[in-house]
């Protein structure tokens, strides 16, 4: 009887184990295919620059569209955030912003983040002071993990 109840914990045990595993692998390919792009083009978008400097960003679920960005140093541009989605979602690029001045109606924004709310839009004017790459993502919980991420590349 003893042997027998043993036997069973060490059985309960072991499912418990292979289902801890099985999650696990599905947590990692659940993880792999939402980082993954759709398209299998490695190329990076780049927003155009119009002629009243304005560059619309929409935010979705996961993503920036455009995700890179190119800018020129001492050029006005106004950045059109647009979100697209049922939830909030912010355009975080902190080194951007403080390598940036702003025109007059903007400031720079707290922590270098700006939050758009469901279904809102929010317009900022930036002047790119320093040129190099500056990462941008959206830090809400996983969206950067999931594809919410980008880049700012401002030349000289």
């Amino acid at each position: 009887m003893v042997g027998e109840a043993m036997s069973d914990q060490l059985r309960a045990s072991r499912c418990v184990e292979v289902i801890m595993r099985i999650i696990t692998c599905t947590s990692a390919i659940a993880l792999a295919a939402f980082s993954t792009p759709l398209t299998s083009s490695a190329q990076q978008t780049t927003a155009p620059a119009n002629e009243s400097n304005t560059i619309t960003v929409r935010l979705s679920n996961f993503s920036f569209d455009p995700d890179h960005l190119r800018l020129k140093t001492g050029v006005p541009v106004r950045l059109h955030l647009v979100n697209e989605s049922g939830g909030g979602h912010d355009f975080s690029a902190p080194t951007f912003f403080a390598a940036s001045s702003f025109l007059p109606g903007s400031s720079a924004p707290p922590n270098g983040e700006v939050g758009v709310g469901s279904h809102q839009m929010v317009e900022i004017a930036v002047v790119p002071r320093t040129p190099g790459s500056y990462r941008v993502e959206c830090t809400h919980f996983l969206h950067s993990l999931f594809g919410m991420h980008g880049m700012v590349e401002v030349t000289p």
